[in-house]
Parts: structure tokens; C-alpha cells; sequence
């Protein structure tokens, strides 16, 4: 039996631990690997449904410096509280290459000698001292293979620099979560393609729709649907004014926005703004977020930049048709699987998708469903 580590940064809500998660309860029900996983922490909401099978490495306190802030770094010891803001400042003035260095000599090696070590977290920009999971897979594991998964738009994302293109050639293979997202990766690193393989995120079909029955919202007027972190990113602002036109032009429609971020308090301004409080509705962070789409007419994604989502195979498993915007894995998830409409990346198409939507329903394909056998062949694949 393979022993597999993998290695995050924790397991808070987001669409990065939410995948970790689904692969966690696909490999424990498979059986066919020893999986040991370590958390930088294991804070989160998600670190509850942790199969048992899967074996959790105790908290480092060193390697939770890197995702927590220095005033909760305090409760750990003062010691930590100052490693926490010297690193933070010194990688903010010069870069995290050194700040990085020392911190996974603090931590020391991880666990045994594994077959396969795997980061799951992506690393962000060279000035920010979070999210060194490849730092620790490639200096604080010992493992005949190690792998490294990217999450995103490599072309469009802040992570996308010097430091961390050296530290994807040390990997010897890395886990793209598309077709779209691993030919991205490989146009901008060529040296590296031929060590570029597709992995999709894992989706528990039976799950979702346990929870999605589980005191589903019903609506009263068109419903869209939107599942996604309240970021600058996912274009969620620009659509205030848009329902708002809808609205104006005698379209009776709702949007439902689940999430929570940064962007909550510019969200709730412009709603004000508009006076669209009587059909914008944001419903916070949920646990349970498919009991908002199980009845909604749409899900909508309107989305600056993506890679490749896990909620269009969450909205497709409940047969909820998708709008979204044309990002790097949309034509592949959605519009090749006719399973949605994908519209260009501004605010006149995106206006004309939801009108279209709400005047004339599209005929879609409501026989496919995520197949996670897929999956798991791609997932063995890498391992070998």
C-alpha cells in the first residue's frame, strides 16, 4: 500500500480546502492508500469532516507562523508571536526566500519516508509569508515522488513569480486541476510541461444532494444563484448594477449571493445604493450553500478570472444550469458539456446572458454528472 502525505495550509471554508477535503473522503473510502495529512492548522470548519481513516499529523506550532496572524501566533508563546512578525517583515521588505529557509528548519522533517509528499496549497506572491506548502513538501519530507497542485489561473495570479516558477521545477510533477489550467501553466513554464498532468477536483454527488434537501430556500421570482468568496476577483460588484437594470426593465428576479470576504461591506454599499435590498441578498458563509441552489433557476458565476471551480460541479450534480463568464476553464467545464452558457468577460455580455436567461431559458444536457472515477484514475496516475 503507497503511504501518501499531503500537506495544506488548513481546512477553513474555500474552494482549495473544499477539494482537499472531497479527495480526502474519496481516498478513505478507497482504501488504496496510507494517507497521512499535516495542516499548517488545523483550524477550519472543514477539519471536522476529516474521514478517520485518514491519519492527521499533530499541529506544528512553527509551520502555524505561516498562516495565522502574529496576535494568535501570541497564543502559542511569545516566541512564536515575535517569529511570526519578524518573518512577516522581513518577507514584506525583501521576499520569503529566507523567512521560508528557516521556518522549515524550525519545523524539521515531517513524518516517515512516504512514497508520494503533495502540496495542495498554492504559494501566493514572493512579499507575503503564507501559504509555503511547497517550501515544506520540497525541504521537510522525504518522499520518492513529490507533486505540487495548482489551483488557478497561473497566467493572472499574483503567485505567478521568480521565486515560486523556481520552486515548481524542483517538484516532479505537477497537478493541474483542468486541461485549461495545466496548458496555462505549461505555456508560461514549457521546460515543464511534460511533468503537467490533469487532476479535477473530486465532487460527492450523493452528499450534495443529502444536503441540498436538507431545508432547501424556495423562490418566488427568477432566482440566481451565486456560491463564491466576496473578492474583487469574482466580478460580483460590477452585477449590482445589472440587476438593477433587470429590474428597472420589469424582469421579477432575485440574486442570492452566499460567501463571505473582503468585499462583504462594498457589496452591502452598493446595494444600498440601488436600492436593490428587495432582490439582492447576501446570506453570509454556509456550510450548507446547496440548499440555496437546489431550487434557484441559475447559478451564476460572473467571475474576473477562475480556474477551474468546483461549484459547476456542484451546481450540476443538482441540475441547476450555470451562467459564467469566460475564464480560463469555462468552455471546458461548461460550455463543451452543455451544461450552461458562457458569456464574454464584461459587463454588456454578462447583462445580456442573465436577460437572455431570465426571457428564454437555454436548453442544456441534464443527463451528465461528475464522474469521480475520473478522478481517482487521474489521481493514481501522478502517484505512480
Amino acid at each position: 500500500m503507497k503511504r501518501i502525505l499531503i500537506v495544506s495550509v488548513d481546512m477553513h471554508v474555500g474552494g482549495i480546502q473544499k477539494s482537499l477535503l472531497e479527495l480526502l473522503k474519496a481516498l478513505a473510502e478507497q482504501g488504496e492508500y496510507e494517507v497521512s495529512l499535516f495542516c499548517c492548522s488545523l483550524n477550519g470548519a472543514y477539519a471536522k469532516g476529516i474521514p478517520p481513516e485518514i491519519r492527521v499529523i499533530s499541529e506544528n506550532k512553527y509551520a502555524a507562523t505561516s498562516c495565522l496572524s502574529a496576535v494568535a501566533c501570541k497564543t502559542f508563546g511569545f516566541k512564536y508571536f515575535f517569529l511570526r512578525a519578524v518573518f512577516s517583515m522581513w518577507s514584506k521588505l525583501f521576499s520569503k526566500t529566507f523567512p521560508a529557509y528557516l521556518l522549515c528548519k524550525l519545523i524539521g522533517r515531517i513524518g516517515e519516508d512516504y512514497d508520494v509528499a503533495i502540496s495542495y496549497s498554492q504559494p501566493i506572491g514572493d512579499h507575503a509569508f503564507s501559504n509555503l506548502t511547497n517550501e515544506i513538501v520540497l525541504k521537510c519530507t522525504s518522499a520518492k515522488r513529490k507533486i505540487t497542485f495548482v489551483h488557478c489561473d497561473f497566467g493572472a495570479y499574483d503567485g505567478n513569480t521568480r521565486g515560486n516558477r523556481n520552486l515548481y521545477k524542483k517538484f516532479d510533477r505537477i497537478a493541474a486541476v483542468s486541461h485549461s489550467v495545466g496548458k496555462r501553466f505549461a505555456e508560461i513554464m514549457p521546460e515543464l510541461a511534460e511533468r503537467v498532468y490533469t487532476v479535477y477536483n473530486f465532487c460527492d454527488c450523493n452528499e450534495i444532494l443529502r444536503l441540498a434537501d436538507i431545508d432547501p430556500v424556495k423562490y418566488t421570482k427568477t432566482a440566481f444563484v451565486t456560491v463564491a468568496r466576496l473578492s474583487a476577483e469574482k466580478g460580483l460588484l460590477r452585477c449590482v448594477a445589472l440587476f438593477e437594470k433587470l429590474k428597472n426593465e420589469g424582469y421579477e428576479a432575485e440574486w442570492h449571493i452566499i460567501g463571505g470576504g473582503v468585499q462583504k461591506q462594498a457589496l452591502i454599499d452598493e446595494i444600498k445604493k440601488r436600492k436593490m435590498e428587495d432582490s439582492i441578498f447576501l446570506e453570509g458563509e454556509q456550510l450548507n450553500p446547496y440548499r440555496y441552489v437546489k431550487n434557484a433557476d441559475y447559478f451564476l458565476l460572473p467571475s474576473f478570472h477562475e480556474a477551474a471551480p468546483m461549484v459547476f460541479d456542484e451546481a450540476l450534480t443538482l441540475g441547476v444550469p450555470i451562467l459564467t463568464t469566460k475564464t480560463l476553464s469555462a468552455v471546458e467545464l461548461v460550455e463543451s458539456r452543455n451544461i450552461g452558457v458562457v458569456c464574454e468577460n464584461d459587463e454588456d455580455s454578462i447583462y445580456g446572458m442573465i436577460r437572455e436567461a431570465a426571457e428564454n431559458p437555454p436548453k442544456l444536457n441534464n443527463d451528465i454528472k461528475p464522474q469521480r472515477s475520473v478522478c481517482m484514475n487521474q489521481f493514481a496516475e501522478i502517484c505512480k
